[in-house]
C-alpha cells in the first residue's frame, strides 16, 4: 500500500457557541474569547478557532460559565490533537484485530495521520477510559464541579472506525468541557441507548437541553430517558441534510474545475518552454509573459484551495477564485501594452 505524506493542509473551521441567550438570566450571550486548536482525524486535519461566548449581565447568578460550540466535542476529547475516530480505529485495531503497537502505527501512517509510535499506546489507554467511564457519577471532583457549575448542557453522539464495528458512545458536557458517560454497544437500538441516557438525570443537576444528530434510535431514545428535556439536533448534521440536493450540481462542477486546472497546467508548461526558448535564442522576452504565468500559477491556486460542505463546499470556493482570476485577467487586457496571442492564450483556458 502507498503511504501517504504526513504533511497535510489543514482545513480552517471557525465553532461558534449555539446559545443565544443564558439560561439563568436570559440575557443575550456574547463572543468572550476566542481559542484556536489543531486535531488530526483519520482523513482530515482541522486548524479550529473556537468562539466562546458569556452572560456580560452583572446580576446574572452565573457569570462565570463560559459556553462553548457543541461540535468541539464531536471531533475529539478536551486537550488531545487526535479525534475520537483516531481513538475507535486504535481500540478496533488492538482489541479485534489483535495488531501490535508498531502495526498500528504503521496503519495510521498510510492513512496519514502523523503520530509517534509512543502516543499510539497513550490513546488506547483513552480508548480505555472512554469505553469504561463513569466518571459523572463516581468522580467527587468532578461532581463538585459540576455543582458549582449548577446545571449541565449534554451532547450524545456515537463514533463507529468501520462498518460491523461497535459504536462508541459518548456523553459530554458542553459547559464544562468534559465527558459524562462513555460506553461501547454492538446493538445501536433504542433499547439498549435508553438505561444509558438516563444515567445523565443520576448527577442530580438541572439538565438545560441535550443536543444530538438524528440518529434513529437515538431521538426515541433521548426522549424516553430525558423526558422533557429540550432536545435540538447537531447545526452541522442539518445544514449537511439540507444541501445534499447540491451533491450532483457539486460534483459536475468540481470536475469542470479540475479540468480547467489540467489546462491551465499545460498552457503554463507551454509559457515556461518559450521563455527559455527565447533566452537561449537571444531574443526578447516578451512583456506580458512572466505576468501571464502568474495568472496561471494564481489561477492554479484557486482551483486547489480547500473547503468543508456545508457552508464552504470546496468545488464553489474554487470556482469563485477562478472567477476573481478571470477578472483580473479582463481588466489586465483593456490597459494599454498588455495585449498579445498570450493573452488570448490564457483567457481561453
Amino acid at each position: 500500500m502507498r503511504q501517504k505524506s504526513l504533511l497535510r493542509t489543514p482545513i480552517d473551521r471557525h465553532l461558534t457557541a449555539g446559545q443565544k441567550s443564558c439560561p439563568f438570566c436570559e440575557s443575550t450571550l456574547w463572543v468572550c474569547q476566542h481559542r484556536e486548536r489543531g486535531i488530526h482525524l483519520l482523513d482530515d486535519a482541522f486548524e479550529l478557532t473556537m468562539r466562546d461566548k458569556k452572560c456580560f449581565n452583572p446580576q446574572c447568578p452565573a457569570p462565570h460559565l463560559r459556553y462553548r460550540p457543541a461540535e468541539e466535542m464531536a471531533l475529539a476529547l478536551p486537550k488531545n490533537e487526535f479525534g475520537l475516530d483516531v481513538l475507535m480505529a486504535i481500540g478496533s485495531m488492538r482489541l479485534r484485530d489483535d495488531f501490535s503497537f508498531p502495526r498500528i502505527h504503521g496503519r495510521l501512517q498510510e492513512r496519514g495521520v502523523p503520530i509517534a509510535p509512543m502516543t499510539v499506546q497513550y490513546q488506547f489507554r483513552n480508548y480505555l477510559s472512554l469505553v469504561h467511564c463513569q466518571v459523572a457519577v463516581k468522580d467527587h471532583k468532578l461532581r463538585a464541579l459540576l455543582r458549582k457549575q449548577g446545571s449541565i448542557l449534554p451532547v450524545i453522539d456515537g463514533v463507529q472506525f468501520g462498518e460491523g464495528d461497535p459504536v462508541l458512545y459518548l456523553v459530554v458536557d458542553v459547559l464544562s468541557k468534559q465527558p459524562l458517560f462513555g460506553a461501547e454497544m454492538f446493538c445501536r437500538s433504542a433499547e439498549d441507548l435508553i438505561p444509558f441516557i438516563a444515567q445523565i438525570k443520576e448527577i442530580g443537576l438541572p439538565i438545560l437541553g441535550v443536543v444530538s444528530d438524528k440518529e434513529k434510535a437515538l431521538v426515541p431514545a433521548i426522549a424516553e430517558a430525558l423526558p422533557g428535556v429540550p432536545h435540538q439536533y447537531c447545526q452541522v448534521h442539518y445544514l449537511k441534510n439540507a444541501a445534499k440536493p447540491m451533491d450532483d450540481d457539486l460534483s459536475s462542477l468540481g470536475a469542470e474545475i479540475r479540468e480547467t486546472e489540467q489546462g491551465l497546467r499545460t498552457l503554463q508548461r507551454s509559457l515556461q518552454r518559450k521563455e527559455k526558448k527565447a533566452r537561449e535564442g537571444g531574443k526578447p522576452v516578451p512583456k506580458d509573459l512572466g505576468v501571464t504565468q502568474e495568472l496561471c500559477e494564481a489561477a492554479r491556486s484557486m482551483a486547489r484551495r480547500h473547503g468543508r460542505a456545508p457552508l464552504d463546499p470546496p468545488a464553489l470556493k474554487r470556482h469563485q477564485g477562478l472567477e476573481k482570476v478571470a477578472e483580473a485577467v479582463a481588466q489586465a487586457r483593456q490597459k494599454k501594452g498588455v495585449r498579445g496571442k498570450a493573452w488570448r492564450n490564457c483567457t481561453r483556458s
